[in-house]
């Protein structure tokens, strides 16, 4: 059924080789035992057909904990008759958020479970119905506390979820979660939690969908603008509601995404926080289904909520995307696992002013003589007012894309062939850095590579694809993600669907690329159009902006600049992604769907240090600790248990051992 949204009312030591070998017996045994127990019990009971689901808007007053919770109550309750199943609420809907520091807040702290779980739990078991809501907790054995998800079903507290990615006011309240991503098996699905500012990685989503995530309750206070600030000063605004799409696109999962839609006052410190709404409910397909509006600076504290119904299709759990992940390559994620903050000697400290173009054209197979010609073209109307930079073709730059194994072979080069030496006539008429791909033959094997070429016409590095496109059974992928220094920073390259695994742009991250070129064909047959919430970002994204060259550029913190062809039913829509989508002075810059043209702009490298979010502290917020899984084997006896035990059970490769 089509989305609809009510509002409601306001009220209411050395071991020996023999030991070690013992050691590993008795741990594959104990995995076995695991696994033939979870194969002994009965089927999951999941539905066979779509079901209601509803994203709560709810607006916690400040100082009023005993008032949330019977508000909150009343609103799940009326939710649950609406016909919802599964019920997703803000982030510390029951305490409100912005106190003065920890000691004003932890009387609104509840435990987990605790007060608010044990009256929604009445709820949820007459109803018949599950909630996922976010609770400031306090942990009663240890008195830390925690930005905290927790999920009730019908039958009461199910577990928790405790946020990992602070944000800068998090960490003055809560400590960083200690429970990893876990997936909670349920009559609808599994369902995994995610909470606002997590959404600044793709690891939070990732996991789970490795672990058999079915749907995402993303649970959300993101606040658009602290509306005394005004100038230079109001740079540092971030808004993770604006655009949450990542999240399930990149992993197959459908996700139900809950924010509050008021504005919010400390009288204690005088500081006002407009929370951005704009709540939403996605298929699993990657198909938004509902979605509330944006909020506006006129809210005010009593703005009323909002309930927003959608229906999740349990048959579109299985997809497309979700097929990819047994298509990753964990023998290339190893730097996912290491921690490169606070210092990274690796990382650029200058900053580049550079102008970054797209070279969108059209490429006909076969017709390698035309191609050269139209990109001459256009080469020849930039030559008199380009900026040094960097210039990025489309994938198989000369030849086209191929249409089978014969064609490919036909088509293949030397490492340095006619396609190598046009890149190289490019940068020098441009004085740039250029990238663009070939088919490479190199003996008996066939690669699809990206080489980087500099201003003065020499070969900086080359990088293989990775994650190849089905299409491309004539390929032998790659065995490197490379990162190259050169005059304007760190360049990196992706090609085709490489984008498609989050694991791969980030790794670039961790490595610390400033700039990603991506040379590409897409037709389309992938990810899709950005869906953002409309009215939260300083500048609105074109309708055509391809959702997952947008997210590279967000979770890595490296611009990131694509050329796609058009013509031949590709999809053109070639563009330069900027790493501050929210915040960003420059527009977003994306071309057309079916036009040739020159897409560029001049972006500065490592951002702008006022604004919320950059390459270093997104490197100093990373798990990598939680991060393991992404890159052990996918047979192996550690990655086995992670992924069959229940939770987030990080003893599968973490097990120590008194006296080992």
């Amino acid at each position: 059924m089509a989305g609809r949204a009510d509002e409601y009312p306001r009220q209411p030591a050395d071991l020996t080789r023999q030991t070690q070998q013992i050691q590993q017996t008795q741990q594959i045994q104990q995995i076995q035992q695991t696994q033939k127990s979870r194969s002994e019990r009965p089927p999951m009971l999941r539905p066979t057909t779509p079901f209601t689901v509803a994203a709560v808007e709810f607006n916690p007053e400040i100082f009023e904990f005993e008032r949330n919770v019977e508000r909150a109550c009343a609103v799940i309750e009326e939710a649950a008759r609406g016909g919802a199943r599964l019920i997703v609420m803000p982030e510390a809907a029951l305490s409100g958020y912005i106190y003065r520091d920890l000691e004003q807040f932890r009387p609104y702290m509840d435990t987990v479970p605790g007060r608010g779980t044990t009256a929604i739990e009445a709820v949820t078991r007459a109803q018949r119905c599950y909630v996922a809501i976010g609770i400031a907790e306090i942990d009663e054995a240890t008195g830390l506390t925690y930005n905290t998800g927790a999920l009730i079903g019908p039958d009461g507290y199910i577990g928790k979820y405790r946020k990992n990615g602070l944000n800068p006011s998090d960490i003055a309240w809560f400590t960083p979660g200690n429970t990893g991503y876990p997936v909670f098996e349920t009559e609808l699905g599994r369902i995994c939690m995610i909470i606002c500012y997590d959404d600044t990685y793709w690891e939070p989503a990732r996991l789970p969908a490795i672990k058999g995530a079915d749907i995402i309750a993303y649970i959300c206070a993101s606040d658009r603008v602290v509306s005394q600030l005004t100038g230079p000063d109001a740079v540092g605004t971030h808004s993770t509601i604006a655009a949450v799409e990542q999240l399930c696109a990149w992993n197959g999962l459908a996700m139900v995404a809950a924010d509050r839609n008021n504005t919010e006052t400390n009288p204690t410190t005088g500081v006002t926080v407009t929370y951005g709404g704009a709540a939403s409910i996605w298929q699993a397909d990657g198909t938004r289904t509902a979605h509330a509006p944006a909020t506006d600076v006129n809210n005010t504290p009593t703005n009323p909520g909002r309930i927003l119904y959608g229906e999740l299709d349990p048959k579109l759990f299985d997809n497309d995307q979700k097929a990819t992940l047994a298509r990753r390559r964990p023998e290339l994620y190893g730097d996912l696992a290491f921690f490169r903050a606070p210092t990274d000697p690796t990382a650029s400290t200058q900053a580049h002013t550079i102008t970054a173009t797209a070279l969108q054209l059209e490429l006909v197979p076969g017709d390698s003589d035309g191609n050269v010609r139209r990109t001459l073209d256009l080469v020849v109307s930039l030559e008199s007012d380009h900026t040094p930079g960097l210039v990025v073709l489309p994938a198989f730059s000369v030849t086209g894309s191929p249409a089978d194994a014969a064609q490919a072979h036909s088509m293949a080069e030397s490492a340095l062939g006619r396609t190598v030496q046009l890149l190289s006539e490019i940068a020098g008429r441009l004085r740039s850095h250029v990238v663009g791909s070939h088919i490479e033959r190199d003996e008996e094997k066939l690669f699809h590579t990206c080489v980087l070429i500099g201003p003065d016409g020499r070969v900086i590095g080359s990088y293989r694809q990775t994650h190849l496109d089905p299409e491309m059974s004539w390929a032998t992928p790659g065995d490197d993600l490379p990162v190259f220094d050169t005059a304007i920073g760190r360049i990196a390259m992706l090609a085709g669907e490489d984008v498609r695994f989050p694991e791969a742009s980030g790794v670039l991250g961790v490595r610390r690329a400033d700039l990603i070129a991506i040379p590409s064909a897409w037709r389309g047959d992938y990810g899709g159009w950005l869906h953002d919430a409309g009215g939260l970002f300083a500048h609105r994204y074109p309708e055509n902006t391809m959702m997952l060259w947008y997210a590279i550029a967000k979770t890595t913190q490296a611009y990131t600049v694509v050329a796609n062809p058009v013509g031949g039913s590709h999809q053109g829509s070639s563009g330069i992604f900027t790493i501050d989508p929210v915040d960003s002075d420059v527009p977003p810059i994306v071309g057309s769907l079916d036009r040739p043209e020159a897409v560029r702009t001049t972006i500065t490298t490592l951002g702008d240090p006022r604004w919320f979010m950059d390459q270093h502290r997104l490197i100093g917020g990373r798990r990598p600790d939680l991060a393991v899984p992404l890159m052990l084997p996918v047979g192996s006896t550690a990655f086995v248990g992670w992924r069959d035990a229940p939770g987030y059970d990080i003893t599968a490769w973490s097990a120590y051992r008194q006296g080992a």
